[in-house]
């Protein structure tokens, strides 16, 4: 992916709260879950592998009865809450707690401290590439696949972390959030750019001058 040369390294904590709620300490990170119908606490401590107390320690504004599908909660770390998501041919992968903070941390290498749109579609184009099955079958595979992000390739990806805005975005970018238009790519046009074969790809949208396109 030809990008922008990468900005200033800098490191930035997953934010997340941290609570007490009975005596139960909230873990230091959390990876950000959308409520889907049906959702329990109960359901959703199961899933993660966590007490209920524990989640609830992790979302202390939003107690058990304030659940509703959209909510975004954070879900301690520990066995990943897994989404079906559809894949070329009818086979389905599952998206867990890693692969959003995979997702949130690609953002954040490849937009710095840009805005939520912008890391959104970085998230949108990996997930576009998962529901397209050309690109491979994981979040992890695509993310990692040789040259295809810059920060990836150039190792800046390993400099930063999730912010609480890239988590976010890439827990929207899962749901199906796409600002992309279903794009494939995206470059910053101009004399960084090191292959014209990117130019031939059709424009699906323009975000903040970076070019989307399938």
């Amino acid at each position: 992916m030809t990008r922008r040369p990468a900005v200033r390294p800098w490191m930035a904590a997953a934010a997340c709260a941290i609570g007490i709620i009975a005596g139960v300490t909230a873990p230091a990170w959390a990876a950000p879950y959308t409520v889907q119908q049906g959702d329990t606490y109960w359901s959703l401590a199961k899933q993660a592998g966590v007490g209920v107390r524990q989640l609830e320690a992790a979302n202390p504004g939003h107690p058990a009865w304030d659940l509703y599908p959209g909510l975004v909660l954070n879900i301690p770390g520990g066995a990943p809450v897994k989404t079906a998501v559809a894949v070329s041919a009818g086979n389905t992968a599952a998206v867990g707690n890693a692969d959003v903070r995979l997702l949130a941390q690609l953002a954040v290498a490849e937009e710095g401290n840009r805005s939520y749109t912008d890391m959104l579609g970085v998230a949108a184009v990996v997930m576009n590439r998962l529901h397209h099955g050309g690109f491979g079958s994981t979040v992890r595979g695509i993310v990692f696949s040789g040259t295809q992000f810059t920060s990836v390739a150039n190792g800046y990806f390993w400099n930063v972390a999730p912010t609480a805005t890239s988590l976010r975005a890439a827990a929207a970018a899962v749901a199906g959030a796409d600002p992309t238009g279903g794009a494939l790519y995206f470059y910053d046009p101009g004399p960084g750019v090191s292959s014209a074969w990117i130019y031939t790809r059709p424009v699906t949208t323009v975000i903040n001058g970076t070019v989307y396109a399938r």
